[in-house]
Order: C-alpha cells, then sequence, then structure tokens
C-alpha cells in the first residue's frame, strides 16, 4: 500500500457523515448517535484550549478580537509566515477556529467556513512543522473519523491513486495514551489503538484508470 509522504498530503475536510459511516466499517469502531459524538468532544475541550494556550505561548499565536461567539470553542490568528523579500506578509493571517459543539462541523450553513479551515495553509504546511496543530488535526481525527482525512494523489501511467489516511500514527495514540483514555475510555482506545495499528483499516486506497 502507497504511504502518503506528509510534505504531500493534503488535509481534506467533509461533513458528509456517509464518509464517517463509510469509516466506522473500515476501522471497526461503530458510528454512534450525535450525542455520544457531541459528548465526547466536549470532553476533548480540555485539551483542546491546552493546544490553543501552546500556539499562543511557544508558537506567535494570538486570540482573536473580540472573542464573543459563544458558537466558537477558540479563534486564534498569526501572522502569515510568508514574506516578501522586504518583508511584508505575502497572504493574509492565518485563522484557527473550532466549534463549541461538534455538531457544527456537520451544520451546512457551516461547511464552507470549516471548509476554509481545514483547506487553509495552517493545515496544508503549518502541521508539518508546528506541533500542536499537528495535535489538533489527530485529535479531531480520532473524535470524529472520517470528516478530515489526508489525501495523497499518485499520478501513474496507468492512472491515478488516491491514498487516504481516516487515523492518526499508532506512535502519537500511544504517546497520548492518558489524555485519550481521559477522554474516550479504556473500550474505545483500544479499538482506536488496533485501528490505527492496522494500514488496512487506517489507510483506504482508490484507483481511476486513466482515460484512453
Amino acid at each position: 500500500m502507497q504511504t502518503p509522504t506528509s510534505s504531500t498530503a493534503q488535509v481534506h475536510f467533509s461533513s458528509d457523515v456517509r464518509n464517517m459511516d463509510n469509516w466506522a466499517r473500515r476501522t471497526g469502531i461503530p458510528l454512534t448517535t450525535a450525542e455520544a459524538l457531541g459528548t465526547t468532544y466536549a470532553r476533548a475541550h480540555k485539551w483542546l484550549m491546552s493546544l490553543k494556550a501552546q500556539l499562543i505561548q511557544h508558537h506567535g499565536w494570538q486570540d482573536a478580537e473580540p472573542a464573543t461567539d459563544t458558537r466558537m470553542l477558540f479563534t486564534v490568528e498569526a501572522p502569515s509566515p510568508w514574506r516578501s523579500p522586504s518583508g511584508l506578509p505575502l497572504s493574509p493571517k492565518l485563522r484557527l477556529q473550532l466549534p463549541t459543539h461538534a455538531s457544527s462541523f456537520f451544520s451546512p450553513e457551516r461547511r464552507v467556513q470549516w471548509q476554509m479551515v481545514f483547506h487553509s495553509d495552517i493545515f496544508a504546511t503549518q502541521r508539518l512543522i508546528v506541533q500542536p496543530i499537528t495535535d489538533i488535526l489527530n485529535l479531531i481525527q480520532c473524535l470524529l473519523t472520517g470528516v478530515v482525512t489526508l489525501v495523497y494523489e499518485e499520478q501513474l501511467p496507468q492512472g491515478t491513486y488516491t491514498t487516504t489516511r481516516g487515523l492518526p500514527s499508532v506512535q502519537w495514540i500511544t504517546n497520548n495514551q492518558a489524555a485519550l483514555l481521559e477522554i474516550f475510555g479504556h473500550a474505545h482506545f483500544k479499538q482506536l489503538w488496533k485501528a490505527a495499528n492496522d494500514r488496512t483499516t487506517s489507510f483506504k486506497v482508490d484507483f481511476e484508470p486513466r482515460r484512453r
């Protein structure tokens, strides 16, 4: 199986519940109710807020002003990392938001908003060099498997292979066992670890033949 290299894999957001259902069948982790997903996401607030604090304290991010939208767990911003030879920013500020409630990810009115977050430079490049961004992505993959995936496309003479990763590495899950146990409990954690440790469940490959 082709493993996507982190330098070329793209983050993809989808609010289609069918993706979650497909990944639930692939990983063997049952898809629970919306209420249960919301409860688990709420348990992750403490860790997500800790990651936000790391971004502010160690990576130059700051709270966006004004922070009055109670629908958002947090909104933080950072200067563009891309600069002209004269030092001027070449793109707008990076803006990272996460919702208070998991249901926001599935709201049709919010779909474009979350695409703009997860398809932005934050997750395209910053996740490769800023550990809290990587941790946020990995945690959301565990919380809402199938909503945010890593997608790698390889163009070959016979066609296009698309490799999609739905879970973080088993090493990351092992390294963060204590925090994940607090959120998911022992039974769900064991299922996560088992699925992440098996490349046939944590990855899927699609092939589209080249049209002649």
